[in-house]
């Protein structure tokens, strides 16, 4: 992950062009989509779809058409604090993870348990954020003292 700046250059007007053209067919599939999946209300639907995906839609077309000439990257983003705190936090979660996740199986393997595995797959990723979370919060606290 690098940091990028805006800059005052400006991009060739067709590639503004492409970006839009690019945002309203991502933004016409989706609310098809969306309507064949509700055939009873299709129009509302595929609004509802619409609604839902022209922002996102609009933003990858300026993303792939526009942002190579209006953004600069930062030669030097990868040596950023905040990205080294990420890390740490990141690995630290995935030791606490990967324990949780040894003594659960441990416990249903010798108390003979048999569970579902979605809770628990949904448990661990909930697990994994919060962990992740929490360790980037304390790191940055314990750095900024």
């Amino acid at each position: 992950m690098s940091k990028a700046s805006f800059t005052s250059r400006r991009a060739p007007f067709h590639h503004y062009v492409l970006a839009v053209t690019l945002g309203i067919i991502l933004t016409m599939a989706v609310s098809v989509l969306v309507g064949a999946s509700n055939p009873d209300d299709f129009w509302l639907a595929a609004g509802i779809g619409a609604l839902c995906a022209v922002y996102p839609a609009m933003s990858l077309g300026a993303k792939v058409f526009v942002s190579n000439h209006t953004v600069a990257r930062d030669a030097h983003g990868e040596q950023g604090v905040e990205l080294q705190w990420m890390r740490q936090a990141g690995a630290g979660a995935f030791i606490d993870v990967l324990v949780a996740t040894i003594a659960a199986a441990m416990v249903l393997v010798i108390g003979r348990i048999a569970v579902d595995a979605l809770p628990i797959l949904l448990a661990l990723v909930g697990l994994s954020a919060v962990d992740a979370g929490a360790r980037y919060l304390v790191i940055r606290h314990r750095a900024l003292k």
